[in-house]
């Protein structure tokens, strides 16, 4: 019998047209109705079983594990035993089928009325300060430093959102144009964001020779945290665990603004895992074809990200202490 292969085509079909939320809902996932929003929806199956699907029902992540992917990544983490060619008959049965969470959360959006601009919840938002919820959540369960959380938050790159720090995206005129949500029960962006870069730039420097790119926000900051190579021209950005357009040109827009410059260059600090390194070689090609040094950090220990390692840190200094 011939070996099972799936064209090019026939993949880039699937995954463009089998949202992940169809096969949650075919596997006993229940949506999480106040929790979600169109581009970001919450299924849960289960006491700490949560996924959220994100890229407009292309992508997947696993609140519990970090894991994450496309819909055939979904369906093995679902059906671990469902062979190569059975999986892709299944999904490719599922092509158009739109799922009933999706639905839902069109209708009540559409019904809620006028949509408030990311900027002008960003402005309604209250200011970072010591000893509240989303402090708490970044300097105690995320193990971030206090001086790194004091200066993104004198920055005016994070604030409190009560039950979930706010990190703010801004566009090439400096105005904000996005949020990415972290919380102990949060994970998502406010509905109308357009994600650029979220950037915190510690040091003083006028212009940025060093870049760091992470996939979130909690890893930029975690990797200056870590980094042993900080210099007051480096910014750490962190794309919200995507590259659209608006992303990549925001990356291009600093690289051509350190193309030619001595000391220069980009760090590329993604995540562990099969996505991050696809984020990597889109990052190393977009530096070599605009001329500009790159190097590839990793997680040490093996683990998965930055945020993953600093906690490592911080645990064993506590324990020898």
């Amino acid at each position: 019998m011939a070996r099972f292969e799936l064209s090019d085509e026939d993949r880039s079909t699937i995954v463009s047209g089998v949202p992940c939320a169809v096969l949650l809902e075919r596997h006993g996932y229940a949506l999480d109705r106040r929790e979600s929003t169109r581009n970001c929806l919450k299924y849960r199956a289960g006491k700490g079983d949560t996924i959220i699907v994100n890229h407009e029902g292309r992508g997947w992540w696993d609140t519990g594990s970090d894991k994450k992917g496309d819909v055939f990544d979904l369906i093995r983490r679902l059906e671990p035993d469902l062979g190569w060619r059975d999986a892709c008959a299944e999904l490719g049965r599922l092509v158009g089928v739109e799922p009933e969470g999706a639905v839902y959360v069109r209708q009540r959006e559409a019904a809620s009325g006028a949509d408030v601009a990311p900027s002008l919840r960003w402005e309604r938002c209250g200011e970072l300060a010591s000893g509240s919820q989303a402090w708490t959540y970044l300097t105690v369960q995320r193990a971030l430093p206090e001086w790194v959380v004091r200066r993104a938050a004198a920055a005016g790159v994070i604030r409190d959102g009560l039950h979930a720090a706010w990190f703010c995206h801004r566009d090439a005129h400096g105005q904000v144009c996005g949020v990415e949500l972290r919380g102990p029960e949060r994970h998502l962006c406010l509905k109308g964001t357009v994600k650029t870069l979220f950037r915190y730039m510690p040091g003083g420097a006028p212009i940025v020779r060093r870049l760091v790119v992470t996939e979130a926000a909690i890893n930029a900051l975690s990797f200056a945290a870590l980094d042993g190579g900080r210099t007051v021209d480096t910014l750490y950005t962190s794309t919200a665990g995507g590259m659209g357009p608006e992303t990549e040109e925001a990356i291009r827009a600093h690289l051509r603004a350190m193309a030619g410059k001595s000391g220069v260059g980009l760090v590329i600090a993604t995540d562990n895992d099969q996505a991050g390194d696809r984020y990597a070689a889109r990052l190393s090609a977009i530096a070599d074809e605009i001329g500009v040094p790159w190097s590839r950090e990793l997680p040490a220990w093996g683990m998965n990200d930055f945020n993953d390692v600093l906690r490592r840190v911080v645990a064993e200094r506590a324990a020898a202490a």
